[in-house]
């Protein structure tokens, strides 16, 4: 009985070493398997931050918006106006946009491609970049052009634009149309701030940060509240430095106020591919 006893025993612990090599062959089975899904995860991963870097880094040459058929509408946004003046140098900028506007909506207005309408009641009229928003939004069109000055101490001079961020709806369609602007305002006689007059506008901690036209990565900070709220492609233009008089003498006077619509009249028809006219009737 107790060889019985032995032999049972025996095989009672080659079974148990048979199981714990089924466990060990198990586990090694499971870990070999996490190994693959965390490799295969992080491929995944690189692999959509690749197609998203790829889609905010496609060459802007090779894109061209579709437009459909005309007329189109465009809001035209003078900046400021009303009990805000905005900057004040050898001109004020709320006089300076409100020509501006003025004059580009005359030229829109005599061309049957398009529908020119306004941001606000008129530009004697007080209204937050959000309300103004609201306001084109509400007409639903097809391009935005908000209108401002710029100003600084010293010397600064020059024409620069910001559309819609990297990363928003509108980027590319916005950065199309701001190359149109400073292409015209070049030719014009302007100088080009920044690289070719594109840049980029956030807020950081209330703060205005710069970024060049460049650097197209998808940042969390907000821009300009009218592009950021634009349900269509947007471009906010600083037409020239109020503080500066060959500036002024440009862009900023009577006459550099309806050259510079003219610029912005032509860049328009470039984006949607219409003849512009030769004069307003």
């Amino acid at each position: 009985m107790k060889k019985q006893r032995r032999r049972t025993r025996s095989k009672h612990s080659r079974a148990r070493r048979v199981n714990w090599q089924l466990v060990a062959l198990a586990l090694a089975v499971l870990l070999g398997l996490a190994k693959l899904w965390q490799a295969g995860s992080r491929w995944y991963a690189a692999r959509q931050a690749y197609r998203e870097q790829s889609a905010v880094q496609e060459p802007d040459e090779l894109f061209r918006p579709e437009v459909g058929d005309p007329p189109y509408i465009i809001a035209v946004d003078a900046g400021h106006g009303g009990d805000d003046p905005g900057a004040t140098g050898v001109v004020v900028e709320r006089d300076m946009t409100a020509a501006t506007a003025a004059a580009l909506t005359a030229w829109l207005d005599a061309d049957p491609n398009y529908i020119p309408v306004p941001t606000r009641d008129g530009y004697d009229v007080t209204a937050t970049p959000t309300e103004r928003a609201a306001r084109a939004n509400s007409q639903s069109p097809d391009l935005l052009l908000s209108i401002h000055g710029n100003s600084a101490a010293g010397e600064a001079a020059g024409f620069e634009c910001y559309p819609i961020t990297p990363g928003r709806a509108w980027h590319r369609e916005s950065v199309y149309f701001a190359r149109l602007l400073a292409d015209g305002m070049r030719a014009a006689g302007a100088g080009l701030r920044g690289q070719g007059g594109v840049r980029y506008i956030y807020y950081e901690n209330g703060q205005k940060v710069l970024a060049e036209a460049s650097d197209r990565r998808v940042r969390e900070e907000e821009t300009f509240t009218l592009l950021e709220q634009s349900d269509c492609p947007a471009v906010l233009a600083e037409q020239c430095f109020v503080t500066s008089a060959a500036d002024v003498e440009l862009f900023g006077d009577a006459d550099g106020c309806a050259l510079a619509a003219r610029v912005y009249y032509q860049a328009i028809c470039a984006y949607f591919g219409t003849t512009p006219l030769e004069s307003v009737p």
